[in-house]
C-alpha cells in the first residue's frame, strides 16, 4: 500500500510540474493583476521562455519583449530572467539585460538600454520649445530594488554626439557622461562634458523623501554661439575662471 502512495504521489508531483512547465504565458498574463496602463499583446511561449510582439506603457510604445529563464540561477535560490526589448519601439528603443529575485526583493544587472535623444521630448514635452539629437544609454551594472528608489547599485548613462537646438541657437556637447550611485535609496549622480562650444560639471543628489539638491557649472567654449552670448547675462557673472555656476535644491 505505501508503494501505491509513493507511486501516486510521484505521478501527481510529475503531472503538476508538467502543468506549469507547459502553461502558455498568456494564460498567467490574463491572471495577473496588471497595472490598467500596462498593455501586453501577442504573447506567445511560456513563463520560462516566450515572448510579447507588443508591449506599451502609459501609451508609449514599448516593443517586442522576449524572456528566457536562466536555469543555473535556482541553484543560488535566485530565480533569474535573460530578457531583450524594444524591437519594433516607435520609441526607437532597444535594450537587454537580466532581472530576478532574491531574498532581499528584485533586482537587475547587466543591462543596457538605448534611446534616440528626440525620443525622450516625445515623452516629456520641456516648457521651451527646442529639439535634441544624439543617443542616450543606460547602463546598469547592478541594482537591488528597496523601497521607494534602491537598496543598492551603480549605473551610468551617457549621451553620445548630443546636442539641442533652440529659437536663440545650436549647442554641440560631444561626449556626455554621468556616473550614478545607489545607497539605502540616496540616488548620487555627477557627469561632466566637453566640446569646443561648451565644458560643464555637475553633481547630483536625490533622497528617499523625494529631496534633490543639484550644483552645476559650465563655460562656454571658442566656438559658443554668438546668438547665445546676449543669453548668458541672465546666469550673472562669471567666476575668474568664465564658468557660470548654478544650484537647484526642492522636493518633487
Amino acid at each position: 500500500m505505501k508503494r501505491v502512495i509513493k507511486y501516486i504521489a510521484l505521478f501527481t508531483a510529475v503531472f503538476f510540474a508538467s502543468v506549469i512547465y507547459h502553461t502558455p504565458a498568456q494564460v498567467l498574463l490574463s491572471a495577473a493583476p496588471l497595472p490598467s496602463n500596462l498593455v501586453i499583446s501577442g504573447v506567445q511561449g511560456t513563463i520560462w521562455q516566450g515572448r510579447a510582439q507588443s508591449v506599451s506603457y502609459q501609451r508609449q510604445q514599448v516593443g517586442e519583449v522576449s524572456w528566457r529563464f536562466s536555469w543555473s540561477s535556482i541553484l543560488t535560490l535566485s530565480p533569474e530572467y535573460a530578457v531583450r526589448f524594444g524591437r519594433g519601439s516607435a520609441l526607437g528603443l532597444a535594450g537587454k539585460g537580466n532581472i530576478g529575485v532574491n531574498f532581499s526583493g528584485p533586482y537587475i544587472h547587466t543591462l543596457l538600454a538605448s534611446l534616440p535623444a528626440e525620443s525622450i521630448l516625445d515623452i516629456y514635452t520641456p516648457p521651451v520649445p527646442i529639439n535634441a539629437g544624439g543617443q542616450v544609454e543606460l547602463a546598469i551594472r547592478s541594482m537591488q530594488y528597496q523601497s521607494p528608489w534602491c537598496g543598492s547599485g551603480d549605473g551610468s548613462l551617457s549621451w553620445n554626439a548630443g546636442y539641442v537646438e533652440t529659437p536663440v541657437g545650436s549647442l554641440s556637447f560631444g561626449p556626455t557622461v554621468v556616473d550614478m550611485t545607489c545607497s539605502d535609496s540616496t540616488i548620487k549622480a555627477s557627469g561632466a562634458q566637453n566640446s569646443a562650444q561648451v565644458s560643464s560639471e555637475f553633481t547630483g543628489e536625490l533622497k528617499a523623501n523625494r529631496q534633490y539638491q543639484t550644483q552645476a557649472w559650465f563655460k562656454p567654449g571658442s566656438d559658443f554661439p554668438t546668438s547665445m552670448q546676449q543669453q548668458l547675462k541672465w546666469f550673472g557673472n562669471p567666476d575668474n575662471q568664465g564658468r557660470y555656476s548654478f544650484n537647484y535644491q526642492g522636493r518633487f
